[in-house]
């Protein structure tokens, strides 16, 4: 028993990303205390609201069988997971039935972040001190992970998470496409939403640095990131790529909504107020994330409209695949590139 409690540590802390250590602590905790359902909790840490996300969840189907579940935004929380990540304690219910449903807070540097959610008969107090030394296990080993994965500025993701992030999402992609796309459906994929990639770049940020200083610069970035975190939805990734540029991963959806959101957060941002500036713009360029592309081809794609954007006036957005078929930029042949593969 002692010596698979200490692989069990040892499996845990060799994850080096939060999904795969979420993932280590649901399975570890449903091989060691036999419940019937095991789920990861998190506040998304949205500006002035609430948003609970499910990212991992695993469900006993029968003695020998369990199922994962996909992670997804849970419209209405339990009132009893609420409580527990606004006070941080646990919080415990049993039912007439003798079935029992615990809430776990986790937190980071004293501040709650997500809820370990517990369903089973009644815990032992062995159990008990099972259950809550592996959550304190993750609890450590995930500050030690968030710092890593966030910029310590902003509190946005980083450059080193996005390069695995957006890999991550275009392997997921493939999938999905093998799953249910046939040769007949290729003309209706490329109408169908899909995800995209934006590059935001700030509009003569150097100016504000020179003429403020960089304490200024710094509080423009920091609220521009908070307004960032509000207005794209909880499912939306965004990194901070370096200096003043951002980067965007949105779920999928069509051209035109996608069009009209970028547009929606341009002119937020013309009505912010930001520290000294009167009106900060920013330029931005977006790309398609299709399933067979490198992660560097896109980027490098989104780039290619962003910098169409700059030389053309700043402060607005384009969309690499529209800048192409309007023959305003032409894409290379492969044949000609300076990229060597292998």
């Amino acid at each position: 028993m002692q010596e698979e409690l200490l692989n069990s540590v040892v499996k845990i802390t060799k994850t080096r990303d939060i999904d795969s250590l979420e993932y280590s602590l649901a399975s570890t905790i449903h091989e060691f205390i036999h419940c019937q359902k095991i789920a990861v909790y998190k506040d998304l840490q949205i500006p002035d609201k609430l948003v609970v996300e499910r990212s991992v969840a695993l469900e006993e189907v029968s003695d020998k069988e369990f199922e994962w579940y996909e992670r997804s935004i849970i419209s209405e929380p339990d009132n009893e997971l609420i409580s527990c990540l606004q006070s941080a304690c646990t919080i415990t219910v049993q039912s007439v039935d003798g079935i029992e449903r615990r809430w776990v807070p986790i937190s980071i540097q004293e501040r709650p972040v997500a809820a370990i959610a517990i369903v089973s008969k009644q815990m032992s107090s062995g159990d008990q001190v099972l259950l809550n030394a592996f959550c304190r296990i993750f609890e450590n080993y995930l500050t030690i992970l968030h710092e890593n994965e966030r910029d310590k500025l902003t509190g946005l993701l980083n450059r080193h998470t996005f390069d695995r992030r957006l890999k991550q999402l275009i392997e997921r992609q493939v999938v999905k496409k093998h799953k249910s796309v046939r040769s007949a459906d290729v003309r209706k994929l490329h109408n169908d939403a899909t995800s995209w990639l934006a590059v935001i770049d700030i509009d003569h940020f150097k100016q504000v640095n020179d003429k403020y200083g960089h304490v200024c610069g710094d509080e423009v970035l920091l609220l521009l990131a908070q307004q960032m975190k509000k207005f794209f939805r909880s499912n939306d990734l965004v990194f901070r790529y370096g200096g003043e540029e951002f980067v965007l991963v949105f779920e999928p959806t069509h051209f035109d909504a996608m069009n009209n959101r970028m547009k929606e957060f341009m002119e937020l941002l013309k009505n912010t107020k930001f520290p000294f500036v009167n009106n900060l713009t920013v330029s931005i360029g977006m790309a398609r994330i299709s399933p067979y592309d490198f992660p560097i081809t896109v980027i490098e794609k989104a780039d290619k409209a962003l910098y169409f954007a700059k030389e053309h006036g700043r402060n607005q957005v384009r969309f690499y695949e529209q800048l192409l078929a309007d023959g305003e930029i032409i894409e290379p042949d492969v044949e000609d590139s300076d990229i060597d593969l292998f």
